[in-house]
């Protein structure tokens, strides 16, 4: 009895077979397509050279420009120091007077470019 309901369950584990679905296609309808296709690469691959070049061209004219102004451009920083001194005289009330010394520094930095 075992062996029959193994059996039974090895055979009906085999499962439904596949059903393979094939695409009709039309190659008349494809032709036409191929022909104009065919025919417009050639001046389509053209005008993309042409715009590639121009935009070469383009780029490297910039570069130029951008080593020229480089070169042009020179920055220069120039830092000024002042300092001042200041002198103050007092006078007590019997006529003696004290000289005190006071001074001050200010940094002025600036950037010229030629």
């Amino acid at each position: 009895m075992r062996y029959v309901l193994l059996a039974i369950f090895l055979f009906s584990c085999k499962g439904a077979a596949e059903v393979k679905n094939q695409e009709v296609f039309d190659s008349t309808l494809v032709k036409p397509l191929h022909d104009s296709v065919a025919k417009i690469l050639p001046v389509v691959q053209k005008v993309i050279e042409k715009k590639q070049k121009s935009i070469v061209y383009q780029i490297n004219v910039l570069k130029a420009e951008n080593n020229q102004l480089k070169e042009l451009t020179k920055v220069t920083k120039t830092v000024i120091v002042r300092d001042t001194i200041y002198i103050k005289e007092k006078t007590n009330f019997w006529g003696k007077k004290k000289v005190s010394t006071d001074s001050s520094s200010s940094v002025d930095s600036t950037i010229i470019e030629q």
